[in-house]
């Protein structure tokens, strides 16, 4: 009797969603949702989305990081607000 192996579901394939991401570099847009650096920022600013600097001791410079959870939630609550904008207009 031959006995085919079980290929693995789509969920153990894909590849692993990240926490957080960097920022993109100036002039360029993130691979997750192709938003800008600028973008971010203003985000940030606004209290939109949630965006962390790290450093070591002693360093001039660090990475920002923007968590990923904070960009969905924000396009989700954009997207219920043109969805709830798009109905009382109609």
């Amino acid at each position: 009797m031959n006995v085919m192996p079980l290929s693995p579901t789509t969920a153990e394939t894909a590849p692993p969603r990240a926490e957080f991401f960097r920022l993109p570099p100036p002039g360029k847009r993130d691979p997750h949702f192709g938003l800008s650096r600028g973008w971010y920022y203003k985000a940030a600013g606004s209290g939109e989305i949630k965006m962390g600097a790290l450093r070591q001791r002693g360093a001039l410079r660090g990475v920002r990081l923007v968590a990923y959870d904070s960009v969905c939630d924000y396009i989700r609550r954009a997207a219920e607000t043109a969805d709830a904008g798009a109905s009382v207009c109609q």
